[in-house]
């Protein structure tokens, strides 16, 4: 290993995928992971990053070892708003675990010095690199853990999820006791579900604003920037409930692929979701339409992390069961005045 420097990417996105395919590989083993770089995904979570500042590469000579973007946000918290970074997409190059620390130094270096009061990441706990930050990181900087989560999920496709996931046959059983595997059906209501459409950006950017943020850590859209979330080419998608020609709620989500030994399999991640007011026959029509939506998509299954902010008890109702690994959501403070200390709530995407 020679002198690492940090730069930008110089656009090698195939570059990126394939070393961070075969960083994932040797992680995960026979484990499923999420493909981070698949090229339509990258296109949408880098849309909103300012400049080059914010993606960095790390190179031993001319071979690309490590990647991290680090996404600015808004946040607000009691009734105060916080500039945020989401630092995500990390990946090193497999035996270059000491480069990888050097990255994320500089990393988090470039966000104070961007202006940030905090710096967010979500872990799989267990994998690479939780004990590096954990060991490292914390002994030089505050460090605060939100919450842990766990995922909720509920198949669309429930024999390409045994195959993905080598289910064991006691596993099969008590999936299909627990009747996850069936199809999410809505009972009559006096409104329509149906797909987002771009006239209905304005009213859901007002639901998102009536997110309570005493405990809980709420990300701030402007039209722009929720437009993209609700609808981006293959990427996302959003289901509305409508009732008397107004929208009364909405389930947002994202199509991740998660790549195993036994292949490539796409799932639906909630993203966003808002239903207070609804009624529970309601709820269950809006989450019917998530489950038509996911597989219009060709997802396999739906996934959902237990970020507390809306009630789940719903979810439970229609079936969804509780699913590993656990995330685990930290915050690295550098804003003096300011504690995450508390906060057991998060409304963010899940990167």
């Amino acid at each position: 290993m020679g002198r690492i420097e940090i730069r930008g990417l110089d656009g090698h996105l195939d570059e990126l995928r394939a070393m961070a395919h075969q960083s994932w590989l040797c992680e995960y083993g026979a484990a499923p992971w999420r493909d981070l770089f698949r090229p339509e995904l990258v296109r949408h979570i880098l849309a909103g990053v300012p400049d080059d500042r914010f993606l960095m590469a790390a190179y031993d000579g001319t071979t690309l070892i490590g990647f991290i973007a680090n996404l600015p946000r808004k946040y607000r918290l009691r009734g105060k708003t916080y500039q945020g970074v989401v630092s995500t997409m990390f990946v090193t190059r497999h035996g270059y675990a000491g480069a990888g620390m050097y990255l994320i130094s500089e990393c988090l270096r470039r966000n104070a010095a961007f202006g940030a009061d905090f710096a967010l990441m979500f872990f799989v706990r267990g994998h690479r690199p939780w004990p590096l930050f954990d060991q490292v990181l914390r002994r030089r900087l505050q460090m605060e853990r939100l919450k842990t989560m766990h995922a909720i999920v509920h198949a669309v496709d429930f024999d390409k999820i045994v195959h993905s996931q080598s289910l064991t046959p006691v596993e099969v059983g008590a999936i299909k006791l627990l009747g996850a595997h069936r199809p999410i059906v809505a009972s009559r209501t006096p409104g329509l579900v149906r797909a987002y459409q771009r006239e209905d950006l304005s009213r859901i950017l007002t639901m998102t604003r009536r997110y309570p943020d005493r405990d809980s850590l709420v990300r701030e859209y402007d039209e722009e920037t929720l437009g993209h979330q609700l609808s981006s080419g293959d990427v996302t998608a959003t289901v509305v409930y409508e009732r008397e020609g107004s929208i009364q709620g909405f389930i947002n989500f994202s199509t991740h692929d998660m790549v195993t030994r036994q292949g490539r399999y796409r799932w639906a991640w909630v993203d966003l979701l808002y239903w207070e007011g609804l009624s529970g026959s309601e709820k269950k029509a809006l989450l019917a339409g998530l489950w038509e939506a996911s597989r219009a998509r060709g997802a396999i299954g739906i996934l959902e992390w237990n970020k507390a902010y809306y009630g789940t008890l719903p979810l439970y109702r229609t079936r969804f069961i509780p699913w590993l690994p656990l995330v685990e959501a930290r915050a690295w403070i550098f804003n003096p005045d300011l504690s995450l200390s508390g906060v057991n709530r998060v409304v963010e995407e899940v990167i």
